[in-house]
């Protein structure tokens, strides 16, 4: 119940944004690029800077950095290590027992498991391949997950916007 009211707070908010749909979905796509990217903290920096000098949407890269919180975390950091480990040829297998163990060993999911060096020392200690299989992996799914915000934006966005227009339209009659 928190989630989804939390999911449709950030979409209302998106929504009424004030910009034209390609800089929201410009600002989203860096967001959520930098979001994803392990930046250690400075992702919403980045992705404000570059809004600010690219002049994409601000608002909306600073919310596109909210996909990375402590729900979605081990999903984007599982996925990146067997994805990046498949892609080096590694032992995805080896990948997927080492974050098991590593949930196990730590009662589950606790805060604790969502501090970074706690899962950064699980990757590191799988064998010396990981950290670079890891950021291959992070990297392709943030150019992904920021393509597919770009799109989606765009659509959300430009449906709202006739939308809204439309109704003044009417209103106007």
């Amino acid at each position: 119940m928190v989630v989804s009211r939390w999911l449709r707070y950030r979409y209302v908010k998106l929504l009424r944004i004030d910009d034209t749909p390609g800089k929201i979905a410009m600002g989203m796509a860096v967001g959520v690029f930098l979001g994803i990217l392990p930046t250690f903290g400075v992702g919403t920096v980045l992705a404000l800077a570059l809004a600010f000098i690219f002049r994409f949407n601000k608002a909306a890269a600073v919310l596109g950095t909210l996909i990375m919180n402590p729900l979605t975390t081990p999903l984007f950091w599982g996925t990146s290590a067997i994805l990046g480990t498949v892609l080096i040829g590694g032992d995805w297998q080896q990948t997927v027992q080492a974050v098991e163990a590593f949930y196990r060993n730590h009662g589950g999911l606790t805060l604790r498991s969502f501090l970074p060096w706690e899962l950064w020392r699980v990757i590191l200690g799988t064998a010396k391949e990981s950290l670079y299989a890891y950021f291959v992996g992070n990297l392709l799914i943030s150019a992904l997950f920021a393509a597919l915000a770009y799109f989606l934006t765009i659509k959300v966005t430009t449906t709202y916007q006739k939308r809204k227009a439309s109704l003044l339209a009417r209103k106007e009659q």
